[in-house]
């Protein structure tokens, strides 16, 4: 019996497009259409394919949930960037398999697959289940208000503190972080000015989202760009602060030269003497002169001048004290 020879089934998309090859916007890399999660949106994404690879998303994601926290403030991030719906329920379900999975020792690989699967078994928004075809049923729409409260809550420690210093719905990775970087400046938080603390504050915001789109592999030209004209309007950057140093140093000396013409008699010329000393300084270095001979010679050459005037003040002998006596 003769074996029958397979048919070749082309590459044809969902809408009906011959699709042999598909560009990942990402990675800029052609890629064979397997590698891709079928579109949302296929007005947009007209060849039936999402325009960033399975490997690229699933990347994102994992990156995600190192700077959003939890699961599910990582897929309304992924959800957002990718236009794809953000469902609860489906969120819960994938939650349960997961889990499930992990207890068997099951490797997870690909979560954002699982929850795109999960989310076209769950149904639309209306509870009704999901058409494949039609493809505004799972584009992304923005959840209610009370959603995204529940989805930004997070358990953080000394909450009420840190959500009134530094405001709500952050990780606790991201209130560490912002705690560092503050004390990094050498500001105490209840003694700083007003104004100081709201410039810190800001600019560690920027450090935050600066070391968050680092870890997803975001570009931070643009935030770092931000953070430098913050710094530089409140005088905040090295080459300001040492002008304002230095600025202040030579005003302190200047404040020290006029003290002193102005409350210490200068020193005078004269053509005979040179100059007056008008602070003693002569007296003192012949003193110094008589102890060190008195030293070295074992001399009694005593000041006897400032003995006597003590002396006359207090009514004393000047030689019987001088012999002991």
């Amino acid at each position: 019996m003769a074996l029958k020879s397979k048919r070749l089934v082309e590459p044809l998309s969902k809408t009906g497009i011959f699709v042999e090859f598909c560009y990942c916007r990402k990675c800029m890399e052609n890629k064979a259409p397997i590698n891709f999660y079928q579109a949302t949106d296929r007005y947009l994404d007209s060849n039936g394919y999402m325009s960033v690879c399975k490997d690229c998303i699933n990347s994102m994601l994992d990156k995600m949930l190192i700077t959003e926290g939890t699961l599910t403030r990582a897929l309304l991030k992924i959800c957002r960037t990718m236009n794809v719906k953000y469902d609860e329920r489906a969120i819960q379900t994938l939650e349960k398999n997961l889990k499930t999975r992990e207890e068997h020792g099951t490797e997870i690989k690909g979560i954002f697959g699982y929850y795109k699967g999960t989310l076209a078994s769950t149904g639309s928004r209306d509870g009704k289940g999901v058409d494949p075809e039609i493809e505004s049923d799972i584009t992304f729409y923005e959840p209610d208000n009370e959603a995204v409260r529940r989805i930004m809550i997070a358990e953080v420690e000394n909450k009420e503190y840190l959500e009134k210093f530094w405001g709500g719905g952050m990780t606790q990775d991201d209130y560490d972080c912002l705690e560092e970087e503050f004390a990094n400046w050498g500001i105490d938080p209840e003694k700083g000015s007003y104004g100081e603390k709201v410039l810190i504050k800001e600019i560690c915001h920027k450090q935050n989202e600066i070391r968050k789109a680092r870890i997803e592999g975001k570009s931070v030209d643009t935030l770092v760009k931000s953070m430098q004209e913050i710094m530089k309007n409140s005088a905040l950057t090295p080459a300001l602060q040492n002008a304002a140093t230095s600025d202040k140093s030579v005003q302190a000396f200047g404040n020290w030269i006029r003290d002193i013409e102005t409350l210490t008699p200068a020193e005078w010329f004269d053509k005979q003497i040179k100059f007056k000393d008008m602070d003693g300084m002569e007296a003192d270095i012949k003193d110094i002169h008589r102890s060190l001979g008195n030293f070295v010679t074992g001399s009694r050459d005593f000041n006897t001048t400032d003995l006597e005037e003590i002396k006359e003040d207090e009514g004393m002998d000047l030689n019987t004290d001088l012999d002991g006596e």
